[in-house]
């Protein structure tokens, strides 16, 4: 949303007399930009500011960076993107300087945290790098395309003892732990995904190689979320997966897959799909969801909002308020600022993991064969 110079003060005085009916005097830092969270970014409490640099200016960067100065107690000190005016106008609005390289950025700026926006084939190098001035990282997903790399940077991180998070955000929607809680102890019959959408806005997903295509860059993240409110009984230990590329065959500058079709198999004997394709247009309504047929339970997920409908003729809507990419990245910057990970729902291995299943789905789509999972 943009928020003109005149909203801004309104919501500047509106913290003022908040601060002073509370009896607060102590220094306070208010964005330029507001992000709607409910709570301003105020500053005072004497613990050190924690250093925060974000690189990637982009549609991710900006959430990630707006998330990161609106959190108490951190200092957005740095912006990294090769595009200098990109960099500028994200520095401007939540602070820190702009750099087109991040290892200067790193060195000038010292961050006890960083945020990777980047495009993926660069974010194993670039987490290291960061791991090296003794930064935790909050990596956008996928860390990597090759299992090897991925392990190389869990190496590094743990030799350093050093946090570092995907960012699966579905998992902090507001009503995922509900929804895990009423799903808990009931057998599973059904997991269904669906997606029409037209092709990626950023470019370089066009190509498979550089985004990962549908699975990778985007089904990721129900599938994560199954993992998380399914347990052990969600854990894909098959896939097979076919796909169509003659819709898109004669565009210009596309190399991906044009639709997508995974079937799998769980351990706890629930069956699932990922119906998926790039060859549909905005404005579509119902064109994404995810559903989970449980014993007693149904689930629609649609955005981030959840509905249970539960046997007995009881529903359960919970509608998500806060962008969860806002709540990961604040649970991440508690998370690097005081070593509490209680509220953290996810580790480095099992992202890792999430990835490991969306890799063997497009090794099954390329072979033709079943995949099957350790």
């Amino acid at each position: 949303m943009n928020w003109s110079a005149r909203e801004t003060a309104r919501w500047h005085d509106a913290i003022l007399r908040l601060r002073k009916a509370q009896g607060q005097s102590c220094p306070m830092r208010v964005l330029h930009h507001p992000v709607a969270i409910g709570t301003p970014c105020l500053e005072g409490s004497g613990d050190p500011i924690m250093n925060v640099v974000i690189v990637g200016a982009g549609r991710r960067g900006i959430v990630h960076g707006r998330a990161a100065a609106a959190f108490s107690g951190t200092e957005v000190v740095g912006v990294v993107d090769p595009d200098t005016a990109r960099a500028s106008a994200l520095a401007s609005e939540i602070g820190g300087e702009a750099f087109t390289d991040h290892r200067q950025a790193l060195e000038m700026t010292q961050p006890q945290a960083v945020f990777l926006t980047s495009p993926p084939p660069l974010h194993v190098d670039q987490a290291i790098d960061a791991i090296g001035v003794g930064a935790t990282v909050m990596i956008e997903k996928p860390v990597a395309f090759d299992l090897a790399e991925v392990a190389r940077l869990r190496q590094v991180a743990t030799t350093a003892d050093r946090l570092v998070m995907v960012c699966q955000q579905h998992r902090y929607a507001t009503g995922a732990a509900r929804t895990r809680e009423a799903l808990a102890g009931r057998k599973i019959a059904l997991i269904h995904t669906w997606g029409y959408r037209q092709k990626p806005d950023i470019k370089a997903n066009w190509h498979r190689a550089w985004g990962g295509g549908h699975i990778v860059e985007n089904q990721i993240h129900p599938l994560d979320l199954t993992r998380y409110l399914l347990g052990d009984r969600g854990e894909p230990i098959s896939m097979y997966a076919r796909y169509n590329e003659s819709f898109y065959e004669k565009s210009d500058g596309w190399d991906n897959w044009d639709s997508y079709s995974v079937s799998f198999e769980c351990k706890g004997g629930a069956v699932g799909s990922v119906a998926t394709t790039y060859g549909a247009f905005p404005g579509i309504q119902g064109s994404w969801g995810h559903d989970i047929v449980a014993e007693g339970l149904v689930v629609k997920i649609r955005g981030h909002n959840f509905e249970l409908l539960f046997e007995d003729g009881t529903v359960e809507t919970i509608a998500s308020e806060i962008d969860p990419t806002i709540t990961i990245a604040h649970a991440f910057l508690h998370a690097s600022r005081t070593g509490d990970h209680s509220a953290l729902r996810q580790d480095y291995d099992d992202a890792a993991r999430s990835l490991e299943i969306c890799l063997a789905a497009n090794t099954s789509a390329m072979t033709g064969q079943v995949v099957k999972l350790a």
